[in-house]
């Protein structure tokens, strides 16, 4: 998400559920190099109040906030946002974020009239705000040359009634520029897949109008507890993404009026190519299975006479 970004010393950074303050820490790592001095502005909100204070701490801990203005405070984004000016959205040069996956019970009816202007498309369901979380992102964009990368759950990309009405209008604001469907088991607490949206007021005119379509499902490292992306795994999607063009089986670049005629679903696997699947002659695949089932039939008399030798087969019990 922060190569996507590519926040460049002197840039703004603000997330907004910043958690312990892991994608700052990164982002501030970027900028810096090895030189380890950013020089950026960093902003963070956390609405549990001793998470926010370890996010504080964390920055410096990991040496990270050397020449960096740092700022992270406590409260609930939806209901509060913590960083506006003359009533207005403080905006930002780059918006990231892992937000709380399908929160309920978020303040949707405040949000349904909300006085900075964040309900860009519409207003979701107090049962679900995935959709608020991506729409004040957008709106704490810079208007000139703001970027977004977000984690959500893949129901975003699908998902009917209110969000299909907001994800068509997210889809014709054009801001949209990759999307990136990950697999399962690689976040603590979430049992549900994930993808990452990938949003710039300063597209590349050669972008303009497109959406990149990653499927990064079977780019992973398993290991015993949770499944994770290394450096090479993240590069590799990464280089998907640069290259920008159609890949089978992991990327392909779509239309803006491709999605409409799918329905307005960016789910990935609508749109990336599969390899064909080779059809084999129905006459072989029956005489393999009469010779496989054959073979079942004589290992279960093998069996039975194994176990009649043995005297396990008595009586009743033969058949």
């Amino acid at each position: 998400m922060v190569w996507l970004l590519d926040p460049r010393p002197g840039d703004s950074i603000y997330d907004p559920a910043c958690g312990t303050g892991g994608m700052l820490i990164e982002s501030l790592r970027y900028m810096g190099g090895e030189k380890r001095q950013s020089f950026g502005k960093v902003y963070g909100q956390e609405k549990n109040l001793s998470t926010s204070a370890i996010a504080r701490m964390n920055v410096y801990l990991h040496g990270e906030g050397v020449g960096a203005d740092v700022t992270i405070t406590q409260g609930d984004t939806l209901r509060s946002p913590n960083y506006t000016e003359n009533g207005r959205l403080k905006t930002f040069n780059a918006v990231l974020a892992n937000p709380p996956f399908s929160l309920k019970k978020w303040g949707a009816d405040a949000f349904e009239s909300d006085k900075y202007g964040r309900n860009l498309w519409g207003c979701p369901t107090d049962t679900n705000a995935d959709f608020a979380w991506l729409q004040h992102m957008v709106a704490s964009m810079d208007p000139q040359r703001g970027k977004v990368a977000v984690v959500l759950p893949q129901g975003v990309l699908f998902r009917g009634g209110r969000e299909q009405k907001m994800r068509k209008k997210l889809i014709e604001s054009d801001l949209l520029e990759c999307v990136i469907s990950l697999v399962g088991g690689l976040f603590y607490n979430a049992g549900v897949s994930a993808c990452i949206l990938f949003l710039n007021n300063r597209k590349q005119p050669e972008h303009c109008g497109k959406v990149c379509m990653i499927d990064a499902t079977s780019i992973y490292t398993p290991e015993r507890a949770q499944n994770t992306m290394t450096e090479q795994d993240i590069q590799t999607v990464f280089d998907l993404y640069t290259h920008y063009e159609d890949v089978i089986e992991r990327c392909k670049i779509v239309t803006i009026d491709d999605i409409h005629a799918a329905g307005d679903t960016l789910a990935v696997n609508s749109y990336v190519e599969r390899k064909p699947v080779p059809v084999k002659d129905p006459a072989l695949v029956r005489a393999e299975y009469e010779k496989a089932l054959e073979g079942v039939r004589t290992a279960e008399d093998r069996m039975r006479e194994l176990l009649t030798e043995g005297g396990y087969l008595i009586g009743e019990n033969r058949d």
